[in-house]
Order: C-alpha cells, then sequence, then structure tokens
C-alpha cells in the first residue's frame, strides 16, 4: 500500500496543531487524517486518527525516571521507535487513499543533533509513505531580521537532517495587515540586495555581512521561497497543498473521479 502526508515541523508555539485542525476541517478534496506524534500534548482539537499518548505519555515517564522535559521527551520518541509494531498496526487501519498529517513535537532537538525523527521519517519510508516536511516559522519572527533568518536556518538544519522534500511557511500570516511588508520575507532572494530590506538592530549591523552570507546560505538551499499560511484564507491553505502534492506526487495513484468528468461532459 501506498500513502501521502506530511510530517509537520517547528518550534513550540509555531501553529503546528492549528495547521492540522484547519487541514482536516476544510479536507481539501481529501480525507485527512492526523497522528500525534507529541507526547506532551495536553489537549488536541483536531479529530486524533492515531495519538502516541495512547502508547507513552511524557507526565507519565518525568514521573517514573524524574526526568525532565527535555530528557522526558527523548526518551518518548526512543520507546516509540523501539515499538513501531504498535505504530504500523494503527498505520495499517488507514485508507490508502487517506491524507496524512504527522503532529510532531515542538523541541527543535529533535531535529537538529538527534537522528530520532531522521529514523522515524525512514520508518515511514518504509510502510509506504510518501512525504515531505513542513516547517512552520511563526510570522512574528519577521519583527527582526537576525530573528528571521535564525529561523530559517533551524528549518534548513531540520530539512537537511530529515532528508525529505521540505517547505518552509510563514505561520499565522492573517495576523500580518501590512501584506507588502509580508512580500518581502516571501522572496529571500531580495532580502540582501536592496537597502530597504535592511532591519537590523545595532548588535545585528556589525555583523551585516554575515548576515548577508547566512540569507545567501538559506536561499542556495531551496529555502529562499517561503509559502504563506493564513488559516481564515482557503486559496492560502490550496496553494501550499499544490506545493506538496507537486513535491510528492499526490493524486497520480488516485483514479479519477467519474462526477466531475460527467459535468465537464454535460458542458461540452
Amino acid at each position: 500500500m501506498f500513502y501521502y502526508g506530511q510530517l509537520v515541523i517547528g518550534p513550540a508555539g509555531s501553529g503546528k496543531t492549528s495547521y492540522c485542525k484547519s487541514l482536516q476541517e476544510g479536507s481539501y478534496k481529501r480525507n485527512i487524517q492526523v497522528v500525534n506524534l507529541d507526547p506532551a500534548a495536553d489537549y488536541i482539537p483536531y479529530k486524533c486518527a492515531i495519538d502516541i499518548r495512547e502508547l507513552i505519555c511524557l507526565n507519565d515517564v518525568m514521573e517514573e525516571f524524574e526526568y525532565g522535559p527535555n530528557g522526558g521527551l527523548v526518551y518518548c520518541m526512543e520507546y516509540l521507535l523501539q515499538n513501531w509494531d504498535w505504530m504500523q498496526d494503527q498505520l495499517n487501519n488507514i485508507a490508502q487513499d487517506d491524507y496524512v498529517l504527522f503532529d510532531c513535537p515542538g523541541q527543535i532537538e529533535l531535529y537538529s543533533h538527534i537522528d530520532m525523527m531522521r529514523k522515524l521519517t525512514q520508518l515511514l519510508g518504509n510502510s509506504g509513505f510518501s512525504i515531505c516536511s513542513v516547517y512552520l516559522v511563526d510570522i512574528n519572527f519577521i519583527e527582526d531580521d537576525a530573528k528571521f533568518l535564525s529561523g530559517l536556518l533551524m528549518a534548513l538544519s531540520a530539512s537537511m537532517t530529515l532528508e525529505l522534500p521540505a517547505f518552509t511557511v510563514l505561520s499565522k500570516c492573517d495576523l500580518i495587515k501590512d501584506k507588502k511588508k509580508l512580500k518581502r520575507y516571501t522572496k529571500l532572494h531580495k532580502f540582501n540586495q536592496d537597502s530597504e530590506y535592511v532591519n537590523l538592530d545595532e548588535f545585528s549591523k556589525t555583523y551585516k555581512s554575515f548576515t548577508s552570507g547566512i540569507s545567501e546560505l538559506v536561499t542556495s538551499f531551496g529555502v529562499g521561497r517561503l509559502l504563506c499560511l493564513d488559516i481564515t484564507d482557503d486559496e492560502s491553505i490550496d496553494n501550499i497543498l499544490g506545493e506538496i502534492d507537486y513535491a510528492i506526487q499526490f493524486g497520480d495513484n488516485l483514479e479519477p473521479d467519474d462526477k466531475l468528468y460527467d459535468q465537464a461532459e454535460q458542458q461540452l
């Protein structure tokens, strides 16, 4: 069997869960299933097809082993990998035509210098999944250029670690009223080409050439074109899904919709 989906990643508070909820409620010409991979989640607002907390919960681990939150989370993800048969049994209940979102933990360590998530993506690949990573960057990062570039570097690091087709999405764009300001950040190749695109504090100005080099680095590795997410705008989500569908070839294996075919024929 063959499946399609997204590994939704990014720092805590970047909007991963809201993104998954919006896609599931909208459906967008697909039946969307959501898998919660965060053992620390307190509340899940979407309908959950698979929940890691049924296998292991962060609070239980912290209480039993006296671990802190980060150590406990690492233990939980290791436990999931060691008990992958449980996850595989759950995945077998998902229909082949379903589209799966994996709502991941927000601890960056899992994507930067620990290879657990890469092992997880390899196991998903072995299970028949064609997936990409979707890294969410909070739109509030654009208030400071150095902070913005830092967020892009984290996205780049995660995409290189996971070895998946990768997309970087600016989340919460509905909070930005000045759309011209938003355009500046969606075309990163212009970020260091025009003097008007400079919004650095005094410390960062000292390292302006270094900052310029970083922007060239993330652009050369394909992070330069950012996608904008406004969960109140269906067109915004359609654009993101269109880019992702092309990358993972979603829809190539689906049977034509006879109803749509009949409607088109009647219009001829």
